[in-house]
């Protein structure tokens, strides 16, 4: 396990009723232009003796465990869904928020989407330039006329990832993490830290922090619902994937609820990104057992066999995932016509080994028009009663993917009188 100076605490908790919390609250910081400075830092060690990181770092530490949210839309409104007698649930890994005219617009406007009571988003910035500064969550929510919780996760020294580069525009608050949209009230919250695998400062985005999950208790007509908003690590594999969401559910035992709703990126790719030559001896090692055809058709149902120890945290957690997914279609495609996919495939799968791979891949995905898709986000659930999953496919903005990954969504059937 990598160490990492900066750790935001396992659960942060705050209020237990709306009326202990400030409707409004921003995450902010006057330590901008130390970033610069950080960046420069080549290593943790040094980081930790650095007299501009000693000073600011308390600072650090409040955002990397901070919170922002307005809740003014939601207080004083009735409790009412938009559509009668069922809350629908869209969670979506919006890719940063990078293109945030599209992402609004469809929010706005698609038929299914539009009618969203509950938005779980994953990948979300405030002050990135590669998002041009945006609040994302904040401007998203006004403009749909809901409230919001922003759980941080990292604080960023880099542009970006791979592909995200040489855009030209200087972070601001260079925050980045998840966020709960809701129209209805918001009764407490916390946060679940996911102790990730590999230190960011020394990944080609260079961040401080932690991904964290976002757990909060949301009161419907017909009663609480306590929601948490998952992102497990990409860089990881299975076995620890299954650690961080036991970890998550077991917190979520501990804040309570009698319904429960969990939805987001869970990263099931069935692969351990952790070294590129491990991934390439990941990958021949699922053809030789499968076949290329059944290492392809196994990526639809990750639960079977690569990724089941998340699935059995799951249900060790009492949540499931049955009648919440649609399992017809995939949630991202590995598509080798996608120059941000090939980009990051040629760095990870270095060397004359990952050369032949990338090639004999491209070769074997004929078939497939060269685009295979994957389940990785999910929705799972205790105590409700979920109808009609969907997968809303590829949503475009001007010819472009919004996100790499399709949005999901859950109708939840409610009691149409409150509680007594």
């Amino acid at each position: 396990m990598p160490s990492n100076s900066i750790k935001p605490p396992e659960v942060a908790s705050l209020a237990a009723s709306p009326g202990e919390l400030p409707p409004r609250f921003e995450l902010d910081h006057d330590f901008s232009d130390a970033l610069a400075h950080l960046a420069k830092i080549r290593t943790r060690r040094r980081l930790e003796r650095d007299p501009v990181f000693v000073q600011i770092r308390p600072q650090l530490e409040r955002v990397l465990r901070g919170f922002e949210w307005d809740l003014g839309p939601t207080l004083g409104t009735p409790l009412t869904p938009r559509r009668p007698g069922v809350v629908r649930a869209v969670a979506w890994n919006v890719e940063r928020g990078k293109r945030f005219a599209g992402l609004k617009q469809a929010l706005l406007d698609e038929p299914q989407l539009r009618e969203a009571d509950l938005l779980l988003l994953t990948e979300v910035d405030i002050g990135m330039g590669r998002s041009q500064n945006r609040n994302v969550p904040r401007e998203l929510a006004a403009a749909l006329g809901m409230g919001y919780v922003f759980a941080n996760y990292h604080i960023v020294l880099a542009e970006g990832d791979r592909g995200e580069r040489g855009h030209g525009v200087a972070n601001t608050k260079a925050l980045h993490g998840c966020a709960l949209l809701t129209r209805f009230p918001v009764l407490r919250f916390a946060a679940v830290d996911l102790q990730e695998r590999r230190d960011k400062f020394h990944a080609t985005e260079k961040r401080i922090g932690n991904k964290r999950a976002l757990l909060c208790e949301l009161l419907l007509p017909d009663g609480p619902l306590t929601v948490a908003v998952v992102h497990l690590d990409p860089f990881a594999g299975p076995r620890q994937r299954a650690d961080q969401l036991r970890r998550v559910l077991e917190q979520v035992r501990a804040f309570g609820g009698e319904r429960v709703l969990l939805g987001g990126d869970l990263n099931t790719n069935t692969y351990d990104f952790g070294s590129g030559r491990g991934l390439a001896v990941d990958m021949l090692h699922k053809i030789t057992r499968l076949g290329f055809a059944g290492t392809v058709a196994q990526y639809m149902t990750p639960e079977a066999l690569f990724e089941r120890r998340v699935f059995e945290e799951l249900r060790a957690g009492g949540l499931t995932i049955e009648g919440y997914n649609d399992r017809a279609r995939g949630t991202i495609y590995y598509d080798i016509y996608d120059p941000d996919m090939a980009s990051n495939a040629r760095d990870y799968l270095r060397g004359p080994l990952g050369r032949w791979v990338i090639q004999w891949v491209e070769r074997r995905l004929a078939p497939w028009s060269g685009r295979v898709p994957l389940r990785v986000d999910w929705f799972a659930g205790a105590g409700l009663r979920p109808r009609e999953p969907q997968v809303i496919e590829r949503p475009m903005t001007q010819g472009r993917l919004i996100s790499d990954h399709n949005p999901i969504l859950i109708d939840l059937e409610i009691d149409e009188a409150a509680p007594e």
